[in-house]
């Protein structure tokens, strides 16, 4: 029989009150099983050391102990494979506990299935007794990490993120992160969707030729809606962009692409308006010691999320301290870094609250525990941290259950993250479990000697491990690739008008740069490769058209040359032209603006000094001179003396025209021309109009006649 607990009521059991179970059994056997009955049974005494808590638990054996207390309706038979829901119920006066407020706390339960009165299988789970007179609280605090598994999945596997964003650990991220209670250690890069193509409303491709539009990621950007409009009266730790490994970036002597890690973060929050309570690196149990610490502090993190474990010189000790302390640098005079420390087995236990997982029963771990811990001996305050591991991925609906569970639990007080910072900060805390007063009972001063590796034991109760098992960081080379990357992208978005189109590769190359990739050194490697084929792909689509060749035959001339920018953008770029040899001067650089999916033809003046053949190289660049594209060469012939021949031609050729069409005229002209008249002016018509004609009034005293050839040669 496999068992399933759906429900074990109420959160705090009081004198008067009745506890419920329901459990779901299925019959996982061949053979069908009759008469089967859920049978009750406890143990009074309560419950004071942790550690009992999982070796009871972790016990399977089938066979009870003692007389069951309560016992369900039997059922009648249950076929192989089928599951029926068997309820038992007990009054508590039934089960014995003392009701003298001291003896409040966690008690053992058992539910066990029987067919005939004989056992099948036993769950083993807890319930916590509560008088009403006591009064023993402790202050608890839940924060949750929220980020994705690839910040970058929605360019990289598009399909993978849609089943994510619907169903999967962003799904579950959108859904528990509204969580009343929760506090955050939030990734930027959710609140960041990144600019991508919009479909068309008809779902079909934009045609092709079209500029396409770009605008937010539709399931980021309502992630982000969700998350900004959720992250109000709650406090709000920073994650570094995409989870970035600032670790392995600063060892790598990557800072270019660091601090454009570190700029795009701090935009975001500007942008969204929310300013996190601290900037926050996670060092998990395994790989704590001093030098972790070390390499937070110069990262420039102004906090750390340590195991209480590592931190403690006795992990299993009889009282548990606030989950806050301060470490002193020993490498960096007076720098002190505040040391958040979640418990580690709750947040265990709360990271079960998963799909798969029977989640009540992880309920009641999560109700014991906490009431184990408040019923321990001290009369100093407490706050107790949980945070699950930034890999589960949470059952919304469980964890929402869990969450309303923990604030109804009368020996819980709400609590903020933000609370354990202040103490750390005006060191408001003691040392002491029995000090009293307002001051937390805390970790206190840290020291590096104190500072140790620890994990789970078999028993899953946390201890001091021989030796830090630190991951390998990410590799060197893939890092630096990723920065040449992102140069090559910022050279880009120099020049584009609107640089939308480079949100993809530019989030493909934070991504590769994720702290989830230590000790799987061929996932940057791989994103680096990607993410230079991308950068290089959109880079090409700007670029010099060749031409064959030109010709100069005049002393000064414009020389076309033709862009081409296949970007959905328009680009303003810088045209060099540069000549090998100085038979030409070339004109100043240009700046022109090419538009989206277009051309242009950009003169560019050429001043021919001498004769001969030169190569013109033209390089496209942005305003401040990076490369846009490769250099491209063309040939041009110079014979500006040409020009000045031609003239000369010309005149000497108009010059002999004109000396020809003389002499043809002297030669043929005595045949042609009219023969000369001599006569007398009319002074009438010169004195009327001016003009100057024969008077053709008859002279009887002279004989007018044609001048002869001679006498008109003369």
């Amino acid at each position: 029989m496999s068992m399933d607990l759906v429900s074990l009521t109420p959160t705090s059991l009081a004198p008067g009150g009745t506890l419920e179970a329901q459990v779901e059994v299925t019959n996982t056997s061949s053979e069908p099983q009759s008469a089967l009955a859920l049978e009750l049974r406890t143990r009074t005494s309560r419950i004071t050391d942790r550690a009992e808590l999982s070796a009871w638990e972790s016990d399977t054996t089938a066979q009870p102990t003692g007389e069951a207390i309560a016992s369900s309706a039997p059922h009648d038979e249950l076929a192989p494979g089928e599951s029926v829901l068997l309820t038992v119920t007990v009054d508590a006066e039934e089960l014995d506990y003392s009701e003298e407020p001291y003896y409040w706390g966690t008690r053992r339960l058992e539910l066990t299935v029987a067919s005939e009165e004989d056992p099948l299988s036993t769950l083993r789970t807890f319930v916590v007794w509560r008088p009403a007179e006591a009064e023993d609280t402790i202050t608890q605090s839940v924060l949750l990490p929220l980020a994705a598994e690839d910040a970058s999945q929605m360019v990289t596997d598009p399909e993978a993120f849609a089943t994510s964003a619907e169903s999967g650990q962003l799904a579950s991220v959108r859904e528990t992160a509204p969580q009343v209670g929760a506090d955050w250690w939030l990734d930027p890069a959710l609140l960041d969707p990144p600019a991508m193509p919009v479909a068309q409303e008809d779902g079909e491709e934009t045609p092709a030729g079209s500029v396409p539009e770009y605008g937010p990621e539709p399931r980021s950007a309502e992630l982000a809606e969700v998350l900004e409009g959720a992250s109000a009266q709650r406090t709000v730790l920073s994650m570094p962009y995409a989870d970035s490994d600032t670790a392995s970036l600063q060892a790598a002597g990557a800072d270019d692409l660091a601090g454009m890690i570190g700029d795009r973060g701090d935009q975001v929050w500007k942008d969204r308006e929310i300013a996190p309570r601290a900037e926050a690196l996670r060092v998990d149990g395994q790989s704590a010691d001093a030098d972790a610490l070390e390499s937070v502090l110069e990262s420039g993190a102004t906090a750390a999320i340590v195991p209480s474990s590592s931190l403690r010189s006795d992990p299993a000790s009889s009282v548990t301290p606030s989950s806050i302390g301060m470490y002193t640098s020993t490498r960096q005079p007076g720098a002190q870094l505040p040391l958040l420390a979640p418990d580690p087995e709750l947040s265990s236990e709360f990271s079960q609250l998963t799909s798969g997982n029977d989640t009540e029963q992880v309920q009641q771990r999560l109700l014991a525990e906490t009431a184990t811990v408040a019923s321990e001996y001290a009369t100093s305050p407490r706050h107790l941290l949980i945070s699950p591991s930034p890999d589960a991925v949470l059952d919304p609906t469980a964890t929402s259950s869990a969450m309303d569970a923990l604030q109804e639990a009368p020996w819980i007080e709400a609590g903020s993250t933000s609370e354990l910072l202040d103490a750390a900060e005006h060191q408001d805390w003691t040392t002491d479990p029995l000090a009293g007063g307002d001051a937390l009972y805390a970790l206190g001063e840290v020291d590096g000697d104190a500072v140790v590796p620890s994990g789970p034991s078999a028993t899953g109760r946390w201890q001091h491990l021989e030796s830090a098992e630190a991951p390998a960081p990410l590799p060197e080379d893939a890092l630096l690739e990723l920065e040449a990357a992102s140069a090559q992208v910022d050279t880009l978005a120099a020049a584009m008008e609107d640089d939308s189109p480079l949100d993809a590769p530019r989030r493909e190359i934070i991504a590769g740069t994720s702290a989830r990739w230590r000790g799987e050194p061929g996932v940057p490697a791989e994103r680096a490769q990607e993410a230079t084929e991308l950068a290089t792909a959109l880079q090409n689509r700007i670029e010099v058209v060749p031409a064959s060749g030109y010709n100069v035959i005049s002393d000064a001339v414009s020389v076309p040359i033709t862009i081409s920018n296949r970007l959905d953008t328009p680009i303003t770029v810088r045209i060099a032209v540069t000549s090998d040899k100085p038979l030409v001067q070339v004109g100043e650089p240009k700046v022109v603006t090419v538009p989206a999916r277009g051309k242009i033809d950009a003169p560019i003046d050429v001043e021919a000094i001498a004769n001969g053949t030169v190569t013109l190289t033209t390089v496209v660049t942005t305003e401040d001179g990076r490369a846009l594209t490769a250099p491209a060469d063309v040939p041009l012939t110079v014979n500006p003396s040409w020009e000045n021949w031609t003239t000369l031609v010309i005149v000497i050729a108009m010059g002999l025209l004109v000396i020809v069409g003389v002499a043809r005229a002297r030669r043929t002209g005595s045949s042609t021309r009219a023969p000369a008249v001599v006569a007398p002016e009319d002074p009438e018509e010169l004195a009327r109009s001016g003009r100057s004609t024969p008077d053709r009034s008859p002279d009887p005293d002279t004989d007018i006649h044609p001048a002869s050839p001679e006498e008109d040669r003369s």
